[in-house]
């Protein structure tokens, strides 16, 4: 019986090849787009949940919450420095814990025993570098593959993963008692382990752990170990609990633990709590930083599943107007069915048959078009997502479960529909278009196609212009042919500051330059709070403190409202501060504050003696914070030249050279500032790409749909097309008989698509400080868009109709 119906079903689809053709096609279109979202999104699920022991490590995290209505004011992912010793001894229920310090990225280099240093191996590693407790690897799951971690309590030893254990030195074995160094100070590490790299879905890719023991010996450099106030952004603690049911005892006790070792000064509006953060929401927590910086949203990830159900859906929607404008041409095969003898439920599932021999084919096509896109999307995500189902048969259940849920979706109606008629009326070809009921429903489900396709256009308009803005809009400083380039941090290489400087300076092109912790516009910071002038009590507000010489304002063109520019100085004497700092200590007035001291320890004052404009230290996600530039010659990791545009090929390569003999043992780093500052907005660049597909794949399969409806109204309309041309109908009138319809329910369409995304896309707008305004022109932009491509596909088919030879029509009416 099955192998009949299906037979039956085959020499349906292709006796009616262009019906099949548009529905096969906008099915694998939609399945194909819904498969790689859920591969997105399932690698996006997947981070860190192969450890063993997932659900009972957790991250400890602070927060600032108003003292008045507990409101959090502030999240961090860090803790101070001293909190993993205390917290080892406060509670002695946990199992296992451990403090990470996040290094980031650093220069290693690899000495030759009885050779020259610059003929040393060095690496330049961008990340994955920490400082770490030995507890780590009892925490996490690694797989050693030659030595331990055990001896990671002792200073000056290192365990590196397989790929830079290989990269170093060849093979795993060799590298153990191998000794290499790090920045150009070379801190010594000797390798003692090596372990399996970790899945690409973690988040604590520790491509280095060098023992935590070595900090605790040189962190006098940056903090005091008993420095309760600052939360260093590169400070983070992780604990092992008992198991379940474990977390409410730990977290009861965290607010006698704040107030024992951290300092509440009673005049602040804030204070300070503790939280455990569990693994599986590290990485989709945008509250709180993760090492990658890598994740998309919560937010994000819902958008991708409903554009993936939406692409499917319009889809389905073409498959169920098709399917009941063609059931008048199959009502004779139904009523011819009906009095041999087959019941309601036959003919359904007859359908359903067919249905699911659309489906899948679809499925088929679909997986095929998803395997060739995948490396684009790959590519674009920087996500190594795999296709692969021996790996991941949860892609074959998703595919199962998506085939059935588009048979029920595009199949259950329209069979229905079929199999309701009555067998008499089939036979007599008294069923009509509008007897089967289908017409208001046809109406229905094109302006919902619409609807979707439209919101789609909406979002990926404003989603460009954002980025336009972000890409445009003032920055109050120059980031145009701004290099940074590394510096070498060593005591004896700051000797050669000055003279590395000055000879850069002299190099035709370089038009001007500067020492400086970082660029105006950077990922990190030092943000800290201070005493004011005279004031007892700490400022309720952090300040953003960054190090630079006197050249800082001229290399960036950064304006100086009031005051002078600190005298030259390789320690810490005078200070510029931001206009918002000058506000947000209760001034109207910038030269108020000249003279006035800053001090960020008691006893140690330094004069405030100009002020500087406003500028976007952070991206434009976050509003202009108060800032603090300070001369400071041990903090200094770059110098910053400003370039001549018409000249940079030349420049680049000569200020290579000089770096190179000034640091012969340095590898040369250098970065576009404009470029550092794009990656600001990655995933909203990113996202800005999938809106894009996702509109044009949605007015496609849209397009299809309205291909297919006029195509079977022109079919439908044959005789009475001819018959308005030898009446003397003109072109342009027959064009217009088919196209005023759909130009209707486009027009409805954006009466539902305009209002809906204003308000999706001023919600996603929110999350960003300084944004756009909708105007009208988006939303015009979005409706002329959608009716001219409906114009063209309807048209198309229109044309061809109204074209057609009125004699031929009749005569084979």
């Amino acid at each position: 019986m099955f192998r009949n119906q299906l037979k039956i079903a085959w020499r349906n689809l292709v006796s009616r090849k262009a019906y099949s053709m548009i529905n096969i096609v906008g099915l694998a279109v939609g399945i194909g787009a819904s498969l790689l979202i859920f591969l997105v999104i399932r690698y996006e699920l997947s981070y860190d949940n192969f450890h063993s022991r997932k659900d009972d490590i957790y991250r400890v995290v602070t927060n600032h919450l108003n003292k008045s209505n507990k409101e959090v004011v502030s999240t961090h992912g860090s803790v101070p420095i001293p909190f993993a010793d205390a917290f080892r001894t406060d509670f002695p229920q946990v199992k296992e814990v451990a403090a990470v310090w996040n290094i980031g990225g650093a220069q290693i280099h690899i000495p030759i025993p009885g050779k020259e240093l610059v003929d040393e191996k060095r690496f330049k590693e961008d990340d994955g570098l920490f400082f770490v407790e030995p507890a780590v690897f009892k925490i996490f799951d690694f797989t050693f593959l030659s030595g331990n971690a055990t001896r990671l309590t002792e200073p000056n030893t290192t365990v590196l993963n397989e790929t830079t254990a290989k990269k170093y030195f060849g093979d795993v074995k060799s590298a153990i008692g191998q000794t290499i160094q790090m920045w150009s100070f070379r801190i010594p590490l000797q390798v003692v382990g090596v372990y399996k790299d970790l899945p690409e879905n973690t988040d604590i890719e520790i491509k280095m752990g060098a023992s935590y023991a070595t900090f605790e010996k040189i962190n006098e450099r940056w903090f005091s170990s008993n420095d309760w106030e600052n939360l260093p952004w590169s400070s983070h603690c992780f604990v092992l609990l008992p198991g379940e049911g474990a977390t409410q005892p730990v977290a009861s006790k965290f607010p006698a633990f704040v107030k024992k070792y951290f300092t509440q000064d009673p005049a602040s509006l804030t204070t300070r709590t503790l939280a455990l953060q569990p693994l599986a929401e590290v990485h989709l927590d945008e509250r709180y930083s993760t090492y990658k910086n890598d994740a998309l949203t919560k937010k994000e990830l819902w958008s991708l599943a409903l554009i993936g159900f939406f692409l499917l859906f319009v889809a389905c929607i073409n498959f169920v107007n098709l399917a009941t404008a063609q059931s008048v041409n199959r009502a004779r095969e139904i009523g011819v069915r009906k009095v041999l003898g087959s019941s309601r439920t036959q003919i359904l599932k007859q359908f359903l048959n067919e249905t699911a021999l659309i489906t899948f084919t679809a499925i088929t096509l679909g997986f095929i078009l998803a395997r060739i896109v995948l490396p684009s999307i790959t590519t674009m995500m920087e996500k190594p997502l795999s296709l692969d189902v021996s790996r991941f048969p949860e892609i074959l259940l998703f595919l199962f479960l998506l085939g059935a849920a588009v048979n029920f979706l595009a199949g259950f109606y329209p069979g229905m529909v079929l199999a309701g008629f009555n067998p008499v009326q089939a036979i007599k070809s008294k069923i009509s278009n509008r007897s089967v009921a289908g017409i208001s429903l046809r109406r229905g489900l094109v302006v919902f196609q619409f609807v979707i396709a439209q919101f789609l256009i909406i979002g990926t308009i404003v989603v460009i212009e954002q980025m336009k803005f972000f890409r445009t809009r003032p920055l109050g400083f120059d980031k145009d042919s701004v290099v940074l380039v590394e510096l070498p941090s060593d005591s004896t290489d700051r000797l050669r500051y000055g003279y590395l400087k000055s000879q850069m300076l002299k190099i035709p092109g370089v038009q001007a330059a500067s020492f400086c912790l970082d660029a105006p516009a950077s990922f990190g910071g030092n943000y800290t709070s201070f005493y004011f002038d005279n004031r007892p009590e700490l400022t309720t507000f952090n300040a953003n403190l960054q190090f630079a010489d006197t050249g800082f304002l001229g290399t960036f063109k950064i304006g100086l409202k009031t005051g002078r520019i600190p005298f030259p100085s390789d320690t810490l004497r005078e200070l510029l501060v931001n206009e918002t700092l000058v506000k947000a200590l209760g001034f109207t007035n910038n030269t108020d504050i000249i003279g006035k001291t800053i001090a960020f320890e008691a006893g140690k004052k330094y004069p405030v003696v100009g002020v500087m404009q406003d500028f976007h230290s952070k991206s434009l996600k976050e509003a202009v914070a108060p800032f603090i530039l300070a001369a400071n010659s041990n903090g200094y990791n770059f110098i910053s030249l400003k370039l001549d545009a018409d000249k940079m090929p030349g420049v680049l390569q000569k200020v290579e050279t000089f770096f190179t003999a000034t640091y012969p043992t340095y590898i040369f780093d250098l970065t576009f500032l404009d470029e550092r500052i794009d990656r600001f907005y990655s995933t909203e660049a990113m996202a800005s790409q999938l809106f894009k597909i996702a509109a044009v794949l949605a007015i496609f399969i849209s397009c299809l749909g309205l291909y297919g409806l006029v195509s079977f109204m022109a079919a439908q309309k044959t005789r009475e097309v001819g018959i308005r041309k030898v009446l003397g109908a003109s072109v342009r009138s027959i064009v217009y008989l088919f196209s005023k319809e759909f130009t209707v329910l486009i027009g409805i369409a954006f009466l539902i698509a305009a209002p809906l995304g204003y308000f999706l896309m001023q919600e996603w707008l929110s999350g960003f400080h300084y944004h756009i305004k909708m105007g009208w022109f988006i939303f015009a932009g979005a409706m002329v868009l959608s009716v001219v491509i409906a114009w063209i596909t309807v048209g198309y088919r229109a044309l061809s109709a109204a074209l057609a030879n009125p004699v031929n029509s009749l005569r084979s009416e």
